[in-house]
């Protein structure tokens, strides 16, 4: 297991205190219809699947130490007219296991690609947010065979450079996860949400993911997609943004508009990166719209 006790934890204890938080999290998501744990040559994801077999696929990748805790709002507003499928990426902290380091986009891209094959699924809906925006990405570029659309949620280092006080926000969570300048930097990460909100309780289980996990060295490192890269995706594309967030959306904007002409897009000029959680009747409304529009129903 990549010579890593308790899965990538710093510690038994480590990972019981902080699945417990997982736990409190996942609550606000409605209850599961089935879990499953997907081996692939990478190690065992965990999937929540919610929803009938057979319904038509939408897939939820997380962004960085959020988890699939993060998408309460979606599988609770989705379900209703697809199965929704909420994925622990592995090399993070979460309900996965790992066993091998993934070192290049196309290793995570292979690895997404072996989830959906074990869940045998097709025509998939693929939605990623910040980091699962990236990922999400080289998955559309480089296995696209099961893809019916892709939704990328305020992606991170996708379209624009994430901002220089990201960087340094992320560097003190990583490096003093416990201290209250961490507590600051998640809550700037997440929208400086309200006290005991569930957006503030998705900020403390970024934080703690620090604090309990080995550092993520197991995970490709974001590298900047070239304009050829992001051109060569064929799959149907559309970008949600957030206009208070981890990277300048103007320069996002102009770069779809110049670059990816035939993506779609929309801008909340207020919200943060919470994006999903902030608006997301909105956000849900994207999602089926462009699944409805682009999907197959087989």
């Amino acid at each position: 297991m990549l010579g890593l006790a308790e899965a990538g934890f710093r510690s038994a204890d480590a990972r019981r205190h902080y699945l417990a938080t997982y736990d409190d999290v996942r609550a606000l998501s409605p209850r599961s219809d089935v879990t499953h744990d997907v081996p692939t040559e990478f190690g065992s994801f965990r999937v929540y699947q919610h929803g009938p077999d057979h319904g038509v696929p939408v897939v939820l990748i997380h962004g960085f130490f959020l988890t699939s805790a993060m998408w309460w709002a979606q599988v609770a507003g989705l379900t209703s007219d697809f199965t929704v499928y909420a994925v622990d990426m592995l090399g993070q902290p979460g309900a996965g296991v790992q066993s091998k380091s993934m070192r290049t986009p196309a290793d995570s891209a292979r690895s997404i690609d072996a989830v959906l094959a074990g869940l045998g699924l097709r025509g998939v809906h693929l939605v990623g947010h910040s980091y699962g925006g990236w990922l999400t990405t080289h998955m559309a570029a480089r296995k696209p065979d099961r893809l019916s659309t892709v939704t990328l949620v305020d992606p991170a280092h996708t379209v624009a450079r994430l901002s220089a006080r990201f960087w340094r926000s992320l560097l003190v969570v990583m490096t003093r996860p416990r201290s209250t300048q961490a507590e600051r930097a998640a809550a700037w990460i997440t929208g400086n949400p309200s006290a005991g909100s569930p957006i503030d309780k998705l900020s403390g289980l970024f934080a703690a993911g620090f604090a309990a996990f080995v550092p993520p060295v197991h995970t490709p490192p974001l590298i900047f997609p070239s304009d050829r890269l992001l051109r060569s995706v064929r799959v149907p594309v559309q970008v949600l943004l957030a206009g208070n967030t981890v990277h300048d959306s103007g320069k996002a904007l102009q770069r779809i508009r110049t670059t990816m002409p035939d993506w779609r897009y929309h801008l909340w000029s207020n919200a943060s990166h919470s994006l999903p959680a902030e608006v997301p009747d909105e956000v849900n409304a994207c999602i089926r719209r462009f699944a409805i529009e682009h999907g197959s129903h087989a």
